[in-house]
């Protein structure tokens, strides 16, 4: 089996491929693999751009535990299995008279994928989406079966929410969960530097809040979305418009000149700038929250204190400015609320996530390391799941609770059979060495 993940920027062939259909299955292979001295890692839907899940050994996929398990109406909680696709969990958890309180703008991932690496939606009032858990079961590296809430295991609580599973497999997940709702989504264009200025106004107002900006272009596209009192009033015919014919068809045309016209590419971007769509929709919550991404790039983000955020872009603007990249996909600007987990790019404080694309048929390297200079600047941290160069010393000056987590690694996975090469290197040569100090 050949694996390539969905931005085309991981490619490998592990010796052994496995869907399990149950928890003791997932067990045996993990004995297995400690027995062999072989690495096991889990994949989920492939939009993670790192190699997390490379291994030339056991890869595992979830795909076959998908759906609910139990739900509380009372209590507002459901459990799910982890390999569940947020696509298709989503509608079923309508259908039950539910949905999550906050989601990111694709739903491609599964469940357990999306949540271990920090995937996050965006308001003043939203952690990133492991903040909505309740409860792990997963199974470690001794192929011990492990349920943990947070009321009784509150420090292994906190590193499975982002633990790019070097913990264990996550097979189970509860998490707290709201009435349906729907929301109302209005979308327009300004000019850039007037919604940075207003973006804490903004923040203020409205449930959820971002935007996109087109290098070399003075305008952003604007989101804005608050509950609404009534359902749905665009037709399946407007959203299919919307999703498919401009935002990826057009996109795509508009991809495809740049990279045989690099020259151009600050035309393209004022003139996709000025028309990015403007209206208002209403829908399904979950409907409103996802966007149908079709045209493949590569993603670099990282999330900066709150408060630097305008600055950062602005700085961000000026290095393109000066540097002039052949670039054509816009700059999404969030804004997420801060937490107490240890792997969280959120730790500590709210955060502004900036996240930079490029289209995977066109060259970014120069351009994702002169805007990550701008971003350590700020001690950025790096989304676990998007591409980056950082170091373990630099990721341990801005995660200053590595050791921590790295302490609790070693309790759940001592024969390290969840590290594959690009977290050994990731983590440093020292690891063991820094995790021995942090438990004595």
């Amino acid at each position: 089996m050949r694996y390539r993940n969905w931005g085309r920027t991981v490619a490998f062939s592990p010796a052994f491929y496995a869907q399990p259909s149950d928890e003791e299955a997932i067990r045996r292979l993990i004995g297995q693999a400690v027995e062999q001295r072989r690495t096991l890692r889990v994949v989920g839907a492939g939009h993670s751009w790192t190699p997390l899940i490379e291994t030339p050994d056991f890869l595992l996929s979830l795909d076959r535990l998908q759906g609910i398990i139990s739900l509380s109406p009372t209590a507002h909680t459901v459990t799910v299995w982890a390999g569940s696709r947020l696509y298709r969990l989503l509608p079923q958890l309508w259908e039950t008279g539910f949905s999550l309180r906050n989601q990111g703008d694709i739903d491609r991932q599964s469940v357990a994928g999306a949540f271990s690496t920090g995937t996050h939606g965006t308001g003043k009032g939203f952690g990133i989406l492991a903040t909505q858990v309740v409860h792990y079961r997963f199974i470690d590296g001794r192929g011990r079966l492990q349920d943990v809430y947070p009321t009784e295991s509150p420090d292994l609580f906190r590193a499975l929410q982002v633990s790019l599973g070097l913990l264990g497999v996550i097979t189970q997940v509860t998490l707290s969960v709201e009435p349906r709702y729907y929301l109302r989504l209005l979308t327009r264009v300004e000019p850039l530097e007037a919604v940075l200025e207003k973006s804490a106004e903004y923040l203020q107002q409205y449930r959820h809040f971002e935007f996109f900006w087109f290098p070399y272009s003075d305008w952003a596209g604007v989101k804005l979305t608050e509950l609404s009192p009534v359902e749905a009033r665009r037709s399946l015919g407007g959203r299919w418009i919307r999703d498919f014919l401009w935002e990826n068809a057009a996109f795509w045309v508009l991809n495809k000149l740049a990279q045989y016209f690099p020259n151009r590419c600050p035309e393209l971007c004022q003139f996709a700038g000025r028309n990015m769509g403007e209206g208002v929709w209403i829908d399904r919550a979950y409907r409103v929250f996802a966007t149908a991404r079709l045209v493949r790039f590569r993603e670099m983000e990282y999330s900066v204190p709150a408060e630097a955020g305008p600055e950062v872009l602005r700085e961000i603007r000026r290095w393109i400015e000066r540097h002039q990249p052949a670039v054509s996909f816009p700059i999404e600007y969030r804004y997420v609320k801060g937490d107490e987990i240890p792997l969280s790019p959120a730790y500590g404080g709210d955060r502004v996530f900036i996240a930079v694309h490029m289209y995977h048929r066109m060259p970014h390297t120069e351009y994702f390391r002169g805007l990550e200079a701008i971003f350590q600047a700020y001690e950025g941290r790096p989304h676990w799941g998007k591409m980056h160069t950082a170091t373990w010393s630099y990721l341990e000056r801005v995660y200053p609770r590595l050791g921590e987590f790295f302490a609790l690694r070693q309790q759940y996975d001592p024969e390290g059979v969840f590290l594959n090469s690009y977290l050994r290197q990731l983590f440093g040569e020292g690891l063991q060495h820094r995790v021995a100090e942090s438990v004595s």
